[in-house]
């Protein structure tokens, strides 16, 4: 008789063990129970030929389901020492398979709560708080596999009767360690408090943002047409709403038409802003095409009118100045981050209960359409109960603050604002601590 007891079997910690270690170990462990295994395969093979196993069938007759069933039993204790090598061995392979799923988790995740967060922040400015950013600037996941497995068996070469028990235990853990950097300081509030720079705006529309959206939220003034103060809306009741808005409604539109106008003209290529450094400084023109079909031509004959510039020019500096300005020069003026954020909170919908008990200002923006578009292309709702449909979704003062998922352009404006304070926002955090938290 031969007696195996239990031979308790570990795999270190794979973040632990260097590689040729373990590799080294599971070679070695491999030709231990191979050498096992021959030695009791070889014995049972001959004890089944002689006593147990003399009805075994030749390989020329079907066998019995009761043969089957003895030999099976026979080398049971073979089988289940084998099963416990191969479950052992496939943890050498568990960590490449969790790179694709977790890295697509944390990309999903860091897109959620940035939108969040955004969110979050219009609502504090909503209610009159100052909004606060967290970037996150590392995340490190520490990976822990442990295996194990326990196999004892007693083959008797004799008539008695065989015993095996085998067990396997396999352990898996993640340690994510994120790494949080508050954005504050001088700088970033200079880079809110500064207006856009005017590249900026005609490089995203360049890459195919929407350009009408783009200029509606970013631009305050193109020449002579100004569009609706964003940034210039008082409290109630210092000034009559009613007659200001319907002012500003009119330069929208006139703002509007004026857009549409360029994204014409632009499609045609009729004109277009080019770069020349000259001495070290970096210019911006705006430069009409002079070889254009008639059509094109009264076009860009209503544009240089719209903008008060001299038809007989078609190279004009872009400047941010609105007095003093020389026939070759146009003036573009752009808004703040901070300038365009404090807008668009002003138009969230907030409870009426809030209203009523004063914890914000009505500042009875109108919501209406102009030419089929929102006036605004913003729209935060509130509720007190999750939203089921929503793009994004933030909880404040026990009610939900949503976008909802069918409307665009408000989804392109939460787009817009956010990349434009991945551009704007510096990436160092200034002087701010840095946090790290282990979340496992």
């Amino acid at each position: 008789m031969i007696v195996i007891e239990k031979m308790p079997l570990q795999y270190p910690n794979k973040p632990v063990v260097k590689r040729s270690v373990f590799n080294k170990t599971r070679i070695c462990f491999r030709r231990m129970m191979t050498s096992l295994l021959t030695t009791i395969f070889a014995k049972r093979l001959s004890a089944c030929r002689t006593t147990q196993c003399s009805q075994l069938p030749s390989l020329t007759k079907q066998p019995s389901r009761r043969v089957l069933r003895e030999t099976f039993v026979c080398f049971k204790p073979v089988a289940m020492v084998i099963i416990a090598v191969f479950l052992l061995a496939g943890c050498s392979s568990f960590g490449p398979r969790r790179v694709a799923p977790d890295r697509f988790s944390y990309n999903e995740a860091l897109s959620n709560s940035t939108r969040d967060q955004m969110l979050l922040n219009l609502v504090r400015i909503r209610y009159l708080e100052e909004p606060v950013f967290l970037a996150i600037s590392s995340i490190l996941t520490q990976y822990v596999y442990t295996g194990g497995a326990d196999v004892a068996a007693i083959i008797d070469l004799g008539n008695g009767s065989d015993t095996a028990a085998g067990g396997a235990n396999l352990g898996y853990e993640e340690r994510p360690t994120i790494t949080y950097i508050p954005i504050e300081g001088r700088e970033f509030a200079e880079r809110m408090l500064s207006a856009i720079p005017a590249e900026v705006i005609f490089g995203a529309a360049q890459e195919g943002w929407t350009v009408d959206t783009f200029m509606q939220i970013c631009i305050s003034r193109i020449g002579a047409v100004e569009n609706m103060a964003y940034d210039q809306i008082p409290p109630p009741g210092q000034i009559d709403l009613t007659i200001q808005f319907q002012e500003e409604l009119e330069k929208l539109k006139e703002f509007q038409y004026l857009i549409r106008l360029l994204v014409k003209l632009a499609d045609q290529e009729a004109f277009e802003v080019r770069y020349d450094e000259v001495e070290g400084i970096k210019n911006q023109y705006m430069v009409f095409k002079k070889n254009t079909p008639a059509e094109t031509k009264a076009k860009v004959n209503e544009l240089k009118q719209l903008l008060g510039l001299p038809p007989g020019l078609d190279k004009f500096l872009i400047t941010e100045r609105i007095t003093d300005l020389k026939p070759d020069e146009i003036s573009i003026q752009t808004r703040s981050l901070a300038a365009i954020m404090n807008y668009l909170a002003k138009t969230i919908n907030v409870p009426a209960i809030h209203l009523e008990e004063g914890r914000v200002l009505d500042y009875k923006i109108p919501t209406y359409s102009v030419n089929g578009r929102k006036l605004i292309p913003f729209k935060m709702l509130s509720s007190q109960s999750r939203p089921n449909n929503a793009f994004a979704a933030v909880q404040y003062a026990d009610y939900w603050f949503y976008i909802e998922q069918n409307d665009i352009e408000s989804k392109l404006t939460l787009s817009l604002i956010i990349a434009l304070f991945r551009v704007l926002a510096p990436t160092g955090g200034g002087a701010a601590p840095v946090l790290s938290l282990p979340t496992g």
